[in-house]
């Protein structure tokens, strides 16, 4: 630093007889230099050359002294702040806080990076770059008595240019900033029970709708890379002697080609933990035909293996020459065996394109909630902000100052010491590993829907670039407890509407759409009924097929009532299923509704409730007969019947109605009468606890004409607001989630993709296991709710 404190020493006496000659706290003072003037006065040096970069500065450019001495005082780079108590969770939080009696001298210039001889820069924001644009900021600290000339004339003599040295001259209250826009570089530390992808028809490769269940280690981890393009901003503080705050936070963009996106790339970086589990989804694929040949301590993969060695050389017995074509009609291989010496690669290619499949899959699952969760990050949102000791930020240094935070983060997994570091914010969670991820997420601070009773959220996050243009993203999300249809689950919803790119005036039809529903059932020890509502759960959102629901129950049953168990219901649909789904909404079709709301009626072991269908056979026809009669009552007066009222007509098809009457027998006399504090069982009690059905049914048609119109005609973002106040009334209660859930499984069958197109699990833990499992129906060839 020697050599350029040489080549800077002029510019004290330069710039400082250009600011007043008063107190830090008497003034607010904006002063600007031309920089073109100070390089060709050689007052500020023409290179500086560091970690195998070099820095110039821009001629036109301009160089900048500004103060800060009071709350109000706005710092456009967001280090210089205060905190207020209506300041959002993500909103800007400043490094340095006014308010006190300290203030601040910021002396910022503008320069151009390019790689040294033989050096490449690899944080560019795109191949072409040949050089990178970026701002450099020295805040000092000073008394707000502080004599302003003075002070700098004494922090110039000593400016900061972003050096690895210049952190260690930072005194308290001090800080430097690096603003940029190039590719950032980011470390996931992913638990497999959460990223594995909740999509397993994708990665089912089965020839039929079957039942596919794999295992998943709720222990094991996944790290991944994420690298993105955008304008970033790196700043170092002295919180505290002997520690220094890192803090990385998105700024304004200077994008300026409206087609761009964020650009996400993910790399796996660990290929044993991605090859772990392909073992276990080619055992999910395997095992249910292969479990009669299998020997104690063998896997189904190692019998597989050993069977097609055995064919090639024609040495099966007749009883594996049968399980073997039923595994190979069951993966879509030729079973007939024709050229058995040929069997061998036909099953490598297999498990290479299951293995392909996985890491694709894996991949596009982090990159979209990654973009998920960074576009509801507001402008000037923290991604990273970490206290270390200087020794380990003049370490890490050079990599955080082009854009890489893999390092610094991996140093902090594998940190033995935690008191090492200070973690206060990694995209808005105080652990480096992601958990509980819920709805599009990758579990960046969305969980925390499901440890309250009743949360609702609605907000926009913008973000502008500075030619004007904006990227929106919308958060809708309702999370609450389910105390109507007991106390076993939690609820969660988020509807998702987003933009990947700038856009001048934003539309509707800029956005990309989605819709995740999720119920979670708290960890208890479930009785064979308990379990079976919960699997029942599951064919009501079309997750499983009527016929896996008993395969389901009987994989769990050795843990019934030994151990609590943790159940977790998913259904998510993706722009390209939900916006086929929206068009086939556009009318309140009243038979369609009254099968929903059948299906969603509460499960028990009686014939007429004991499945869906049977629901659904049983009490569609009395829910029509009930909602038309609410309907013909007129648009003043769609209030619910009496429970009175509703007894009288499930009594009259449970006497009167051949089908009814045959499949609802057990529950005839407790169905023909309404009685108050009941329950919240029978169809009155159902009536009485979950009002307003038909409104609710409307009021979602609505919300699904209004998002439609919104798209066609092109009409302003602020419509998704009223989309989502119409569309909630079926998700704001237990029972009608169930009949949304079960309304949309129907709707989704007659888009192309089906049931198919719907990320559909049932994920079941048991206590103090290391493993859960992942049921899905690898298509849902089932078409639940048709008549």
């Amino acid at each position: 630093m020697k050599v350029v404190n040489k080549l800077l020493e002029k510019l004290p006496e330069v710039v400082a007889e250009k600011i007043p000659d008063v107190k830090l706290q008497d003034q607010d003072i904006k002063v600007t230099v031309a920089q073109g003037a100070l390089t060709e006065q050689k007052v500020l040096p023409p290179k500086l050359a560091m970690h195998g970069i070099t820095l110039s500065f821009e001629a036109s450019g301009e160089a900048t002294v500004r103060n800060f001495n009071s709350p109000g005082d706005v710092d456009e780079n967001g280090i210089v702040g205060e905190t207020t108590p209506e300041a959002s969770e993500q909103g800007p939080r400043p490094q340095l806080l006014l308010g006190t009696e300290t203030g601040w001298m910021r002396y910022q210039v503008a320069a151009r990076v390019k790689a040294a001889v033989s050096a490449s820069l690899s944080f560019l924001a795109s191949e072409q770059q040949t050089e990178l644009s970026v701002v450099l900021s020295d805040y000092r600290a000073h008394p707000l008595g502080r004599n302003m000339r003075e002070a700098a004339r004494t922090d110039l003599s000593e400016l900061r240019l972003m050096q690895a040295t210049d952190l260690a001259k930072l005194g308290l209250g001090d800080a430097v900033a690096w603003q940029a826009r190039g590719s950032l570089q980011t470390r996931l530390e992913l638990n497999w029970a959460d990223v594995f992808p909740s999509n397993l028809n994708r990665l089912g490769f089965l020839r039929g709708s079957e039942l596919l269940a794999v295992k998943t280690s709720v222990k094991a981890g996944l790290s991944a890379k994420v690298s993105l393009t955008d304008d970033y901003q790196l700043s170092f503080t002295r919180p505290r002697t002997g520690r220094i705050q890192v803090a990385v936070r998105k700024v304004k963009s200077h994008e300026q080609t409206l087609s761009a996106g964020l650009g996400i790339q993910v790399e796996l970086l660990d290929p044993a933990a991605v090859k772990a589990q392909l073992g276990q989804l080619l055992e999910a694929l395997l095992g249910p035909v292969l479990r009669e040949l299998l020997k104690k301590g063998q896997t189904a993969l190692e019998l597989m293996d050993g069977l097609v060695e055995k064919a090639s050389k024609t040495k099966l017995d007749e009883n594996q020459k049968r399980v073997l074509g039923m595994v190979l009609e069951r993966l879509g291989i030729d079973p007939q065996l024709a050229d058995p010496a040929n069997l061998p690669q036909a099953w490598a290619d297999f498990k290479a394109r299951v293995a392909e499949a996985l890491e694709n899959a894996v991949r596009s699952h982090i990159a979209e909630g990654f973009q998920y969760e960074y576009l509801r990050l507001n402008e000037a949102s923290t991604l990273l902000e970490v206290v270390v000791e200087d020794v380990t930020a003049m370490r890490f240094h050079e990599s955080l100052l082009k854009g890489n935070l893999v390092e610094l983060l991996k140093w902090m997994k594998a940190s033995a010491q935690p008191a090492e570091f200070e973690l206060r914010n990694y995209l808005h969670a105080t652990t480096i590993t992601r958990q509980q991820a819920v709805g599009f997420s990758l579990g960046f601070g969305s969980f925390e829907l499901l440890k309250s009773r009743d949360v609702k959220r609605q907000a926009w996050v913008t973000q502008e670039n500075f030619q004007g243009a904006r990227r929106m993203a919308f958060l809708g999300r309702r999370g609450y407890e389910d105390k109507l249809l007991g106390n076993r689950s939690q609820w969660a919803v988020d509807l998702k509407a987003d933009m990947s790119r700038f856009a001048p005036a934003p539309v509707a039809t800029d956005f990309g759409y989605g819709l995740h529903l999720l119920q979670w059932g708290r960890q208890k020890k479930l009785t064979r009924k308990e379990l079976q509502q919960a699997v029942d759960d599951a064919v009501v959102w079309g997750v499983l097929d009527t016929k896996d629901a008993s395969s389901v129950v009987s994989w769990m049953q050795e843990d019934m009532g030994k151990h609590p168990i943790e159940t977790r219901l998913e259904v998510k649909m993706a722009d390209d299923t939900f916006r086929a789904l929206v068009p086939r909404i556009q009318e309140f079709d009243l038979p369609r509704f009254s099968r929903a709301l059948a299906r969603a009626m509460p499960w028990s072991d009686q014939t007429a409730r004991a499945s869906p269908e049977f629901r659904r056979t049983v009490y569609a026809p009395i829910w029509e007969a009930y909602l038309r009669e609410v309907q013909n009552r007129g648009s003043l007066m769609l209030n619910d019947l009496s429970p009175s009222r509703a007894a009288e007509i499930a009594k009259a098809f449970f006497q009167r109605d051949p089908t009814v009457r045959e499949l609802g027998k057990d529950l005839q006399l407790i169905e023909s009468e309404w009685r108050p504090g009941g329950g919240n069982f029978t169809f009155a009690e159902i009536i009485h606890k979950n009002p307003n059905s038909l409104v609710r049914c409307r009021e979602f048609v609505s919300g699904m004409v209004r998002l439609r119109r919104a798209i066609d005609e092109r009409k302003a973002p602020d419509e998704l607001r009223t989309v989502f106040g119409e569309l909630e009334g079926m998700w704001s209660t237990g029972f009608h989630l169930r009949a949304g859930a079960a309304l949309l499984a129907e709707v989704a069958q007659s888009t192309p993709m089906g049931l198919a197109g719907v990320e559909r699990t049932l994920t079941v833990r048991v206590a103090d296991s290391e493993e859960q499992l992942v049921f899905s129906t690898t298509r849902g060839a089932g078409n639940p709710g048709t008549p």
